[in-house]
């Protein structure tokens, strides 16, 4: 019978992923061993899970922008294996040969946990398991009461609440978007920095938490008549017993019987969107990794290099705006790199050499000398360096940068021409009409820029007056990237040059990569903003370098195909 299962499989592919038999774990043998083994519970959520989701540059649904499957498949790519199980409750039976239980966002549109798959779950972990719940704020979805019943009796409990922190610290955008800082000395948060929720939710534990809140935070608790977002009223209402102040628990790891716990407090921390921003991917990995009780070994999945060229976005130094989704912000722009399977776009907080290039994008935060020494760490392993910032909104920070990559840097519009030192108080001539790229690098040929005013409707603020994003500027520095032509008229959109071994590339204009021109993360480009997404790939491209990465499959006697 197995084998005429096996046969339907091959003829049908991906429908095999729907039988209830395909959460079986192959029989391994000497030759074909196989690292720890997760299972991935699609019986009790769908949403955003790692088998029907990813990120690409056709997915605009927020399901896919914010699926797992980057994680996933770096599981598998070094060492790590993983199977699903779509139809069928969890049972002692089906959980035996698994190392790792994971559990995402649970959904009242799919069936809640019976007594027995409570029972089964809590034996597992008992047992030895590791359970990775990922949670989320208040009680949406009526995830929190869900996966309460069985984490209550193993020592941790999902508030019905939402972990709001406070800017310029302790938040990227809003009250929601949070920046944790603090964590305890755990192998869960091991070479942690930084992590960032998104509207993320808080726990309760014996000790457990690894990542916490500051001490000006609160659980702002769940208004259970908002049914739209399930959110609270984002202030505090002066009961800490219903509403606790910080720190609070964002991630909690716990020991219970032979078995390990961790709870993460949002889901969207781990999507394909958000999970190589500042430390959230090296979060996932320690997870598991402790999880699966392979936090010794000699390589951490977190410093094992992710698929394909990874490209560093200083966000540090950027005041965090590749997670800002203002007419300012990048976040659209950090997203869309991510959509690229050929690369791997980190919003770092710190320069490690790991990148294989560099994206500094309007700098207003001043480096240090070891920073700037780490910057030109770059260039001598001949790595490029891409350098924007935009008229009138210049800093310090990016003068302070050319002054040591490109003293000779200066600038014209009409008749005016500054030096670095008078970059801050430029102000160039806007542009007017359309303006055809070229470029003897990018194949951007037929791309059209223009001076375009971004309306409410397009990036979702109410600040309608905003400036062009064009600005009728020419360099003498270096060489021509990309210019803009208009008729007789030419105009520098970037240029380039030699720094030691490597390259830096300036753009003295950078608006059109924000928001205001790019629009809505979750919506497709619009006819007036197609070209911008096109150069954005056409620079991607040209940052790219040689790395092969492969997804390696299950193994190939399993009964059940790669899900």
């Amino acid at each position: 019978m197995k084998l005429a299962f096996w046969v339907v499989c091959i003829a049908l592919f991906s429908s095999c992923i729907e039988n209830p038999t395909c959460y079986e774990r192959p029989i391994e043998t000497d030759e074909n061993k196989s690292g720890p083994w997760i299972l991935a519970d699609h019986y009790h959520s769908r949403k955003q899970n790692p088998t029907d989701y990813v990120l690409d540059e056709n997915e605009y649904g927020y399901q896919g922008v914010f699926g797992f499957r980057r994680v996933f498949n770096h599981l598998r790519n070094h060492g790590y294996n993983w199977g699903s199980i779509r139809e069928l409750p969890l049972s002692r039976e089906r959980l035996k040969d698994y190392d790792v239980l994971f559990i995402n966002l649970v959904s009242s549109d799919r069936p809640d946990f019976s007594d027995d798959e409570v029972k089964a779950i809590i034996e597992f972990v008992d047992g030895g398991g590791g359970l990775f719940v990922i949670a989320d704020h208040t009680n949406v979805y009526r995830h929190a009461e869900r996966v309460n019943r069985f984490l209550i009796p193993m020592g941790v409990e999902v508030l019905y609440s939402i972990a709001v922190d406070f800017p310029p610290d302790h938040s990227i955008a809003g009250l929601g978007w949070t920046l944790t800082s603090d964590f305890a000395d755990h192998p869960v948060s091991k070479d942690l920095y930084q992590i960032s929720l998104q509207t993320g939710g808080a726990m309760v534990s014996d000790g457990g938490g690894v990542a916490m809140t500051s001490s000006r935070s609160f659980a702002d608790f769940w208004d259970p008549e908002d049914t739209g977002g399930y959110y609270g009223n984002w202030k505090f209402d002066g009961d800490e017993s219903i509403e606790p102040k910080g720190p609070l628990e964002v991630a909690t790891a716990v020991e219970y019987g032979k078995g390990r716990i961790v709870v993460v407090g949002d889901q969207n921390i781990f999507g394909d969107a958000w999970t190589h921003y500042v430390d959230n991917f090296e979060l996932a990995m320690n997870s598991f990794e402790w999880l699966a009780k392979e936090e010794n070994t000699e390589t951490p999945l977190r410093l094992q290099r992710p698929a394909g060229t990874v490209i560093g976005l200083d966000q540090k130094h950027t005041e965090y705006f590749g997670g800002k989704q203002g007419a300012n912000g990048e976040l659209s722009f950090y997203v869309n790199m991510n959509r690229d399977a050929e690369i791997t776009g980190r919003g770092i907080n710190r320069f490690n050499g790991f990148d294989d290039a560099l994206m500094i994008i309007n700098p207003t935060v001043n480096y240090s000398a070891a920073e700037l020494e780490q910057i030109r760490g770059y260039f001598r392993a001949g790595k490029k360096v891409v350098l924007t910032f935009e008229p009138g909104m210049v800093a310090p920070a990016t003068a302070q940068l050319l002054k040591e990559f490109a003293p000779e840097f200066t600038l014209e519009s009409g008749s005016a021409s500054v030096d670095i030192d008078g970059l801050v108080a430029f102000a160039p001539a806007e542009s007017k009409g359309a303006f055809e790229l070229s470029s003897t690098q990018l194949p951007v040929a037929g791309l059209k820029l223009a001076a375009y005013h971004s309306d409410p409707v397009d990036n979702d603020n109410e600040d309608a007056d905003i400036e062009p994003y064009l600005y009728e500027l020419r360099s003498g520095w270096g060489e021509p990237f990309i210019i803009g032509q208009q008729g007789s008229k030419r105009i520098d959109i970037a240029r380039r040059s030699k720094v030691e071994s490597g390259e830096l590339i300036i753009f003295p204009q950078d608006g059109f990569f924000r928001n205001r021109t790019m629009g809505n993360y979750l919506r497709p480009p619009r006819s007036h903003n197609q070209a911008v997404y096109d150069l954005q790939k056409h620079l991607q491209n040209y940052l790219k370098v040689e790395h092969v990465t492969v997804t390696k499959p299950i193994l190939k006697n399993s009964q059940c195909p790669v899900n």
